[in-house]
């Protein structure tokens, strides 16, 4: 996978987690990760195709959910209820449809289908033949991780 389409990813999610938080959000370097991802208490996944296939994961421990959410709804949340999960899912809609719209600027056409959240830990996902780069993104909630599998479209 090129370099730059997953910059643009993790530019889109450092963009977009700061900007709803008000607060700065730290890059951690890049991990090449095997399969199947066993997922934290909260992973929102995008489904990307077009020019690329695979998909873009979200994920975090529920505290960490919490708390962003509380920040960017303006109020203690203290249950992942179906608003905090919408939440959650409206924020890796967002960063991947920034990256499609900056990817789209750079002539690769993407789409991306509607946010799935998966609540509880210990699930496996798997992108079968596609390897995924997770960038850890440190918030002063705590941390998030973006995993990115994508790969050119068959």
């Amino acid at each position: 996978m090129r370099v730059q389409i997953v910059n643009r990813y993790v530019q889109s999610a450092l963009n977009v987690i700061s900007k709803e938080t008000q607060l700065p959000v730290q890059r951690g370097g890049l991990l090449l990760e095997g399969n199947p991802y066993t997922t934290e208490d909260v992973t929102a996944v995008i489904g990307v195709s077009g020019q690329l296939s695979g998909s873009i994961y979200l994920s975090m421990s529920e505290s960490v959910a919490l708390k962003l959410i509380g920040a960017i709804i303006g109020q203690e949340t203290v249950e992942l209820d179906e608003l905090g999960q919408s939440g959650i899912a409206e924020m890796a809609n967002v960063i991947a449809g920034t990256a499609g719209i900056g990817l789209a600027e750079e002539g690769v056409e993407t789409v991306i289908n509607p946010p799935l959240v998966l609540v509880g830990r210990g699930a496996r996902l798997s992108t079968v033949e596609i390897q995924r780069l997770v960038v850890p993104l440190t918030t002063a909630y705590g941390d998030v991780k973006l995993h990115v599998a994508l790969r050119e479209a068959l």
